[in-house]
């Protein structure tokens, strides 16, 4: 009888477990304010979960085909869909692989966007490039504005490490000739990307060292150009390789009509350049804003008649230019 007893006792009990756990397991039964409440605290909870940045003009970076960067065309450079397209990722690493390069294009890291401020609030923005010495040439236009005095210029250039403009310099005039439609400015103070001023650096040294323009190359007035080429602004704020077909005259690229700068028709001080990378040229401009081609000849000319009238003492200048004769100078005095 004992036996039979512990036997009923032990099944009772096996049958309360189980009919505890199934009751764990089992979801509890909400009524319908319980489950509106649930929900809504779900949806709580979704809305505070980290999104992922949206990063305006961002874009996956595909590495152009040999095929397409043969193919792309002056229209394509013009129009551009990817904000990358343009910048030259096959040329670096042809540099990092040590290739040689078919097409030089320092010169590209040569050039500058040049932005004056006026004491009356005007605002004027070119290109301009780099010479030695922390010398940089652009179109007279551009930093002249009658009887009104500059208040600041500053350089902002392209590194080679990197395709976004960066600011390097503040600049101060140095000479303006409005019959050339040229101008010199040499740099003041150095500056932060942002245009603060700082210290001079390693990077601007690298810079002023590596990126200058010669304009004192020996070339034929008479030499035939099939195509030059230039820097123009890509969407990103970088400088992409522009190819111009030169039809007629060399003259006639002073025409070229750009959309770089908001106000103005012409490139003001944008340079021409050949297929090995040397100047031909550069968009200057009369006092009334008429562009017009100086050729290189007529900017080393130029920058020597400064050495002369002791306005630029640069070591350059002193090599560079041809010495005049004693008796050619006192017959000048």
């Amino acid at each position: 009888m004992k036996k039979l007893l512990y036997v009923l006792f032990v099944v009772f009990l096996m049958g309360s477990e189980d009919r505890l756990e199934d009751g764990a397991s089992a979801k509890p039964s909400l009524n319908q304010a319980e489950k509106q409440l649930l929900e809504e605290s779900k949806k709580q909870s979704d809305s505070l979960k980290p999104i992922a940045p949206n990063i305006k003009g961002s874009t996956k970076l595909k590495k152009p085909t040999k095929h397409q960067a043969s193919t792309q065309t002056q229209e394509s450079l013009g129009d551009l869909q990817d904000p990358y397209e343009g910048y030259n990722f096959e040329k670096k690493e042809k540099e990092k692989n040590g290739e040689k390069l078919v097409q030089n294009e320092d010169w590209i890291y040569g050039t500058a966007v040049i932005t004056t401020t006026f004491l009356d609030g005007a605002i004027k923005r070119s290109y301009g490039i780099l010479l030695r010495d922390g010398l940089y040439l652009t179109s007279a236009n551009m930093v002249y504005n009658k009887n009104i005095y500059p208040r600041s210029s500053f350089a902002m250039m392209q590194d080679d490490s990197a395709p976004l403009f960066i600011c390097i310099a503040k600049l101060s005039i140095k000479a303006l000739d409005l019959q050339r439609g040229l101008a010199v400015l040499e740099t003041s103070e150095y500056t932060d990307a942002y245009c603060n001023v700082r210290e001079k650096t390693f990077y601007h040294d690298r810079i002023y060292a590596k990126n200058w323009i010669d304009v004192f190359s020996k070339r034929s007035e008479k030499e035939n150009y099939g195509v030059l080429y230039s820097a123009t602004i890509s969407p990103i704020n970088s400088f992409q390789t522009k190819i111009t077909p030169l039809k007629e005259k060399l003259e006639d690229l002073a025409y070229e009509t750009t959309s770089s700068f908001g106000g103005y028709k012409y490139p003001y001080g944008k340079g021409y350049y050949t297929q090995d990378g040397r100047l031909v040229g550069v968009v200057g401009a009369n006092m009334d804003d008429e562009p017009r081609i100086v050729r290189t000849k007529e900017i080393s000319s130029f920058l020597c008649e400064l050495k002369e009238k002791k306005i630029l003492e640069n070591r350059f200048l002193q090599i560079l230019c041809p010495q005049k004769e004693l008796g050619e100078k006192s017959a000048e005095d």
